[in-house]
């Protein structure tokens, strides 16, 4: 069970990997601000599997950032009250979480995962996906060198690490 950000959820929906998501977590849970920032039409549309839930409006949190929304806090409270992780790329909402103990992972982790998990079966695909992810969001050389760990000496790897101006670097080699 992981608690889902709206970011991680668009990336996911527009990636088609919803249904591969749901392959490697098997269920997940949104608060319901969070289904309201969706139009009428996906809100009657949404994934059987992911679960909405009201958080525990009585866990209090001392301090919050002004940056985080009244839905981000709902995320948090939820992450509190069920001590699950959160998947979010939103940078203000993972650093507040992480600060509570709550562990944290975005939508270049669950990519990963699923392809550890060979539910994204070729590295082509992979890549493929990962560099459509990109156009959603930043992803620093240190995350990328992350997502492509173990696969330094495939041509795609190398073209793609071409294609996006970065310093090839010896990755896995001691």
């Amino acid at each position: 069970m992981i608690i889902l950000d709206n970011s991680v959820l668009s990336a996911f929906t527009r990636l088609n990997l919803l249904s591969k998501l749901k392959e490697l977590i098997s269920s997940a849970m949104i608060s319901k601000d969070i289904l309201d920032e969706y139009s009428d039409h996906l809100q009657n549309n949404f994934p059987d599997w992911i679960k909405i839930m009201e958080p525990n409006k009585e866990i209090k949190l001392e301090t919050t950032p002004v940056s985080l929304s009244s839905a981000d806090l709902s995320l948090i409270r939820l992450g509190l009250e069920h001590r699950i992780p959160i998947a979010s790329d939103d940078k203000p909402l993972r650093q507040f979480a992480r600060s509570l103990g709550i562990p944290i992972t975005g939508s270049l982790g669950l990519l990963k995962a699923l392809f550890q998990n060979r539910i994204i079966k070729s590295i082509k695909d992979y890549i493929s996906l990962l560099e459509s992810l990109q156009k959603d969001l930043y992803i620093s050389e240190e995350l990328t060198e992350w997502a492509l760990e173990g696969l330094r000496n495939d041509e795609i790897v190398k073209k793609f690490m071409e294609k996006y101006g970065r310093e090839w670097k010896k990755l896995g080699e001691d």
